[in-house]
């Protein structure tokens, strides 16, 4: 028997358990990171039926692995974040965000994935727009929001990446923060910047 909803019926998803593993894995590539960051835009994206999502695994004890991708690897007196999680960092602030209808153009829409939100909180209004280029070289793109006023005069803008030389560089016990999220401010915010 076929299942069968009627306009009436109000479908909620929960997507547990979500993470880039497989041969090419390794501890936590930043590429997996890149593909867990797609992922959650999608999620994102139809936020009117998935509810909820987790990651997982969340620990490694590194004297026994089990699983390839981890959000945090640890041992008896040291700790690290993967880029799995210094992503996650860039989904925790806009709980509760209202997702803005967005186009986006580039030179190379191949390697993009985007997502618009607004996030409101007690002390301002943020917006957001979140970008993954899967890609080596940079990429124009032209952007739309619908719902979206710039007030150039009011208005302050930042930038936060999480990148490196290689898509294969992962952190590790000896360099824990070879990929992390680097945040900067963008001078004279208009309707086209440079980012």
């Amino acid at each position: 028997m076929p299942h069968v909803t009627s306009p009436a019926t109000k479908l909620q998803a929960f997507v547990s358990e979500y993470a880039v593993h497989g041969d090419n894995s390794g501890a936590g590539k930043l590429l997996g990171a890149l593909a867990e960051a797609s992922f959650l835009i999608g999620l994102e994206k139809n936020s009117d039926v998935v509810e909820m999502a987790s990651y997982a695994p969340l620990f490694l004890n590194i004297n026994d692995r089990k699983w390839e991708a981890d959000a945090i690897v640890f041992n008896s007196s040291q700790a690290f974040g993967t880029p799995s999680y210094w992503m996650q960092h860039f989904f925790i602030e806009s709980n509760g965000a209202i997702l803005l209808n967005s186009t986006l153009q580039a030179n190379s829409s191949a390697s993009l994935v985007a997502s618009a939100i607004t996030w409101q909180n007690l002390e301002d209004n943020k917006e957001y727009l979140r970008v993954v280029n899967f890609g080596s070289n940079k990429v124009n793109l032209k952007i739309s929001i619908d719902g979206l006023e710039l007030n150039p005069t009011q208005s302050s803008a930042s930038r936060t990446v999480l990148a490196s030389k290689s898509f294969n560089d992962e952190n590790s016990f000896q360099e824990p923060k070879k990929v992390v999220p680097m945040k900067s401010s963008l001078d004279n915010p208009a309707q086209d910047m440079d980012v």
